[in-house]
């Protein structure tokens, strides 16, 4: 039994149409493949980035609580003189003993 010529011609233009297919399928999971990767190294680099942020944020944290805690001693040490001050005086002003 032979296949007629109008069969074959059928056939052949599926076949190329199926390989037209996986063509464009292979180039479309390549360009998605590279998309993939480009977005992974996007994320590196902002894991990188979010990384020194909370350095600095470290850095900035301790630098304020260290002026806070110098304030505070300031404050103390300011009180303190004053209230001597204030001894030196009234040892001053008072009557021998």
């Amino acid at each position: 039994m032979a296949i007629n010529p109008l069969e074959w011609l059928t056939l052949a233009r599926t076949i190329d149409r199926l390989l037209g297919l996986e063509e464009k399928h292979t180039a479309l999971i390549e360009a998605q493949s590279k998309e993939i990767q480009a977005l992974k190294d996007r994320v590196t680099k902002l894991e990188a980035r979010e990384e020194v942020l909370i350095a600095e944020a470290k850095g900035a944290a301790a630098a304020a609580a260290s002026a806070v805690a110098s304030q505070h001693v300031a404050d103390i040490a300011r009180h303190v003189g004053a209230v001597e001050e204030r001894t030196r005086q009234l040892g001053k002003l008072a009557p021998p003993k």
